[in-house]
């Protein structure tokens, strides 16, 4: 049984995955610091893989304090992370975001922690269940990453514009058919060199995201030959970037079949909300749902709380008329 749990994490990310017919454990970001500090630490005191997926600080900051506290208090076996030192071995967004990545990567090496970096083509075994395919990011994304990253030490860059936010309620019909809003690879770097892989647990498969930019994804896709006539079909899909509408597009969706996908998010902050109605109402009205009539949305923070924040997420009869579940649920196990 794989046991996947979706840590709170306010507007982050972090999970917890499991095979609990082995004993190793993968840790896939970390949140804030709150999120090390009052959630992971609750749940295990040691993992053996550890993921960072990007700079930005609701995956980042919480793995300040957890590689502070190693290892005495919490132990790490390998640790995979895109910074410039990672990159460069084995080569031969934010401003703020960026400056803790800088924070981590120097921590990393006073406390003589190895760790490698992850590119699409990648393989990872976890265990002798599960495996995880890197799908993104392309080394020339990475490499343009990694130009920034370094001008940050010299020069300001200005930060990400906020995730959508939902304001009136627009029918799902319309918002289904909008176009797509997402940036450039270019304006949005951070993202473009998330890193993003499928879980493959047994038969299973699993899409992690990250916040993992949409045409890196789907230029993998396409690669091994998938399409919207030829679709990968997950058994369930962890939205990109908190189901921002910045972050996803038709193609994506023309290319996958799935029922299922996972959110995480308190409803985000300030300006930066998440997530976005439209991107509920794209992937309902539009995404093959590998025959089921069903079409489910699992999320870690009670929806009344997010949609208190966000604005309503779904009307009563476009929940019946569509199928639609919005399930409140931070564990899964999967046989």
């Amino acid at each position: 049984m794989l046991k996947i749990t979706n840590i709170q994490a306010n507007c982050g990310d972090s999970f917890l995955i499991e095979d609990m017919d082995d004993p190793r454990k993968l840790l896939l970001d970390c949140g804030f610091k709150i999120t090390y500090q009052h959630k992971i630490r609750q749940l295990t005191s040691s993992v053996d893989y550890l993921i960072l997926t990007h700079s930005d600080e609701d995956h980042i900051n919480g793995a300040i304090p957890l590689i502070e506290d190693m290892p005495h208090k919490f132990t790490v076996g390998k640790v995979y992370v895109n910074v410039p030192s990672s990159f460069e071995v084995r080569a031969g967004s934010g401003n703020i975001s960026i400056h803790q990545a800088i924070t981590l990567e120097i921590l990393l090496k006073r406390k003589n922690i190895s760790y490698q970096s992850l590119l699409a083509g990648d393989t990872v075994d976890i265990s002798k269940n599960v495996s995880l395919e890197i799908i993104s990011p392309f080394r020339g994304d990475l490499e343009y990453f990694i130009g920034k990253y370094k001008e940050v030490r010299e020069c300001s860059i200005p930060s990400p514009d906020p995730i959508s936010k939902t304001s009136t309620i627009i029918p799902f019909e319309t918002l289904a058919e909008n176009p797509d809003v997402y940036k450039s690879k270019k304006s949005d770097f951070t993202n473009a060199a998330s890193i993003a892989f499928i879980l493959k647990y047994k038969e299973k498969k699993l899409l992690f995201l990250g916040d993992a930019h949409p045409t890196v994804v789907t230029d993998y896709l396409e690669g091994k030959g998938f399409s919207e006539d030829k679709k990968y079909i997950f058994d369930y899909i962890k939205l990109s970037h908190h189901g921002s509408i910045t972050s996803i597009s038709k193609k994506f969706i023309s290319m996958v079949s799935c029922s299922n996908y996972i959110l995480s998010t308190n409803g985000g902050k300030a300006r930066s909300m998440h997530p976005s109605r439209e991107t509920l109402a794209k992937l309902a009205l539009n995404v093959d749902r590998n025959g089921s009539n069903d079409i489910n949305f699992f999320f870690n923070y009670p929806v009344e709380k997010i949609s208190s924040k966000n604005g309503i997420l779904i009307r009563p009869e476009e929940k019946i008329e569509y199928n639609v579940n919005l399930i409140e649920r931070s564990s899964f196990c999967i046989i």
